[in-house]
């Protein structure tokens, strides 16, 4: 077991509100460690060089940022887990890479009254992720101190807007003590444990759901707010959305497999998407565009990192079929991405093999990584 305390900064990496001054802010850390070990481990931690799993709470303080206007972001307070692999392994120092799950406590949510600058941060939950890489010195046999880069991510999954959400990058020191001793080079040998697995193709159907606010409508109800007469025409509310999805993937090793994936996804909200169009955009916009379809289809390269039976599913995808309304340069400037050509989904997967291999899942849908949707599924490997 481990103790870690942890400082790090960070910078938004987009730079694109205007009334926004400073672009860092900190986050201090807090978290206790649990090291796989060559004694008691399985043949999965062999192979992923004796990882470590932290749980840890973390404290951004998003109060750092000033603006040129009143504009106050809160302090979001985090609980995670995080995921620690070394790469490459010496006697005295280790470099490897990091990934953090987590849920957020925003105190403070968007005010369109008292704070309307606050467009970020939109609802009280929100999701947070992070990835990185380290390199850490290990001092005897309890101490380790290191030094990180990470991007990192809070959103609320689009379960509610505004959502501009934030993305950063930054870097960190952390210090490490360990409740035992530490001997490093039990660490170095080659794995000893056989990979028992069904190598081979594996097929799987998923069914999806979840719910989206719509970026279109939330512009449409600010071009209405500046008219009074209009003032109550938009209502911004959450609508379903659903997928069904057939992967076929190749497991290769122990820990990985990849593959392609059939991916048709359904949107309950085509007439207030275009209704909205028509508000922003113009009559002449959305009647030269492709029009509205609540279908899309989506084929998608796909990947799964198991351990024991959980499993990280992430897919990367270009739409043959897909019509949205009005896209290009004009929705773009508007914060409208989700509507361009390619997607990507990334999350969690747990398996239950007495139960005939169905897994329980859940994922974030997004493009060039704003989220749509976040998406709760249920499926059956085959």
């Amino acid at each position: 077991m481990t103790l870690t305390a942890h400082g790090w900064w960070g910078t938004d990496m987009e730079r694109t509100r205007p009334n926004l001054k400073t672009y860092g802010y900190m986050t201090y850390e807090a978290a206790i460690g649990l090291q796989t070990n060559p004694n008691d481990s399985s043949a999965y931690a062999q192979r992923f060089g004796y990882p470590m799993f932290n749980f840890g709470f973390s404290l951004a303080r998003m109060e750092n940022f000033k603006f040129i206007d009143q504009t106050k972001l809160p302090n979001l307070y985090s609980l995670y887990g995080s995921f620690e692999r070394s790469l490459l392994r010496r006697k005295h120092i280790s470099l490897g890479y990091l990934l953090d799950f987590g849920v957020t406590y925003n105190p403070d949510k968007y005010d369109p009254v008292n704070n309307p600058g606050n467009n970020w941060l939109s609802s009280p939950v929100m999701a947070y992720f992070g990835a990185g890489a380290f390199i850490k010195f290990h001092i005897g046999k309890r101490w380790e101190i290191g030094a990180d880069a990470m991007f990192r991510h809070y959103s609320n999954g689009r379960l509610t807007l505004p959502n501009e959400a934030l993305n950063a990058l930054g870097g960190g020191i952390f210090a490490r003590y360990r409740i035992s001793d530490y001997d490093y080079k039990d660490y170095l040998g080659k794995p000893r444990l056989k990979a028992d697995y069904k190598r081979g193709m594996q097929y799987m159907i998923v069914l999806g759901g979840g719910v989206h606010t719509c970026m279109a409508e939330w512009n449409a109800k600010v071009e209405t707010e500046k008219d009074p007469a209009q003032k109550s025409k938009i209502k911004l509310k959450a609508h379903p959305k659903f997928s069904i999805s057939l992967d076929a993937m190749y497991r290769y090793s122990l820990r990985y497999a990849s593959g392609i994936s059939l991916d048709v996804f359904y949107s309950s909200n085509m007439k207030e998407l275009e209704a909205s169009d028509r508000i922003v955009y113009g009559d002449e916009e959305v009647d030269k565009s492709p029009g509205y379809s609540p279908i899309s289809i989506g084929i998608a390269l796909v990947h799964e990192v198991y351990w024991h039976n959980f499993a990280v599913h992430v897919a990367v995808g270009a739409y043959p079929y897909r019509h949205k309304g009005v896209n290009g340069e004009a929705a773009k400037e508007l914060g409208d991405r989700e509507r361009g050509w390619h997607y990507e989904k990334a999350g969690l997967r747990y398996y239950f093999p007495k139960l005939g291999d169905t897994f329980l899942g859940f994922a974030i849908k997004s493009h060039s990584i704003k989220a749509e949707y976040l998406e709760f599924s249920v499926g059956v490997r085959i």
